[in-house]
């Protein structure tokens, strides 16, 4: 094991590790070849069962790189908890094994800006998302420029998008103990629950460079159906506790995002195996699963009538009843806004 540093450094990097060998050297060279260098690197093998010791042991030479080797695996939640609670850094960020930088830049560019502002909480990205290290599928623009905001602007952005990828998001870490880390009862949002929470104790900076990369693959986290439903449960519980965060004033001004950011929760499932997957079956099982959470919010809400219709129609039935009816939406406008225009002429 590489000997730790003398001295706390400024960055904190844990990188977590399970079964990931063959996409290790990408993740570590990423970061052992960043511009800024005044970071450790913990690095946490969650009782691999592959090559992933092998593929570590070069690295160790780097006096930066600590291992914690686990002889029972612990799991996402408590490894990430670990590497947290050994970040000796001002500032501490995870990467998972799979992802990678693609900016040698990227440490620097982040630590500047919240060095600038001891009010940032928290500062992300635009990010890929890649099939094969050379083939980037789509890139993440949570917004169109860069901007450091007050954390309550983001919460709409949190709730709904949940669009911070957890791999290179670095915290300030006086933000990250304010808000008492990373919930060991979350498994699913566990990220997620902790941007809403660092949204309330600073500002947050956005940096509108692709400067991370998410590896899309099979060994993903899985979209069971205990996944799905636990990761329902999880987001209603961050919302409303980040709700329930908010001042008396706040909560009655953002009264509307918080019912929308519910009703999101109970129906994103349903939407996305109906309408992206062509699945209204295990659509309507989802529907059920939102069902047996929250009944009320559930059912009164638009999307069990798409749902049925959907499921009577068939997917060109519903596009083409969805082109119609945009048709007509179209044509009332334009009758509107004609009438509105002569209504003018007729005044003036």
């Amino acid at each position: 094991m590489a000997p730790s540093l003398p001295t706390a450094p400024l960055l904190s990097v844990t990188v977590l590790n399970y079964n990931y060998g063959h996409f290790l050297a990408t993740c570590l060279n990423s970061i052992l070849k960043q511009t800024f260098t005044d970071f450790e690197l913990i690095l946490i093998n969650d009782k691999s069962t592959d090559n992933s010791l092998e593929v570590i042991k070069p690295y160790l030479a780097d006096p930066r790189v600590r291992l914690v080797d686990h002889g029972e695996n612990q799991g996402f939640t408590r490894s990430l908890i670990e590497g947290a609670e050994l970040s000796r850094g001002k500032y501490l960020t995870v990467i998972s094994a799979d992802d990678w930088s693609t900016d040698p830049t990227a440490f620097a560019q982040q630590i500047a800006v919240m060095e600038q502002d001891p009010q940032i909480a928290f500062a992300f990205t635009n990010y890929g998302f890649y099939r094969e290290e050379q083939h980037c599928v789509y890139i993440m623009f949570p917004a169109s420029t860069s901007y450091v905001r007050p954390g309550h602007d983001l919460l709409q952005e949190v709730w709904l998008e949940r669009s911070p990828l957890h791999s290179g998001t670095i915290i300030r870490k006086t933000a990250y103990i304010a808000i008492g880390g990373y919930d060991p009862k979350m498994r699913y949002a566990i990220d997620t629950k902790m941007w809403a929470g660092l949204c309330h104790v600073g500002k947050v900076a956005y940096l509108h460079d692709m400067l991370y990369a998410y590896r899309m693959h099979g060994s993903n986290m899985s979209k069971g159906k205990t996944v799905v439903t636990q990761s329902i449960k999880e987001v209603l519980h961050l919302v409303d506790w980040s709700y329930r965060m908010l001042p008396a004033m706040k909560q009655r001004e953002l009264a509307w995002l918080h019912k929308k950011a519910v009703r999101k929760a109970l129906s994103s499932y349903t939407i996305m195996f109906t309408f992206q997957d062509n699945n209204p079956r295990l659509g309507w099982y989802y529907f059920w699963v939102a069902l047996t959470i929250r009944p009320t919010e559930t059912l009164f809400q638009t999307t069990i009538f798409s749902l049925a219709l959907y499921t009577l129609l068939g997917q060109r039935g519903y596009q083409l009843f969805e082109q119609v009816k945009a048709r007509f939406h179209k044509r009332t406008r334009e009758r509107l806004e004609a009438t509105n225009r002569q209504s003018e002429l007729e005044v003036s």
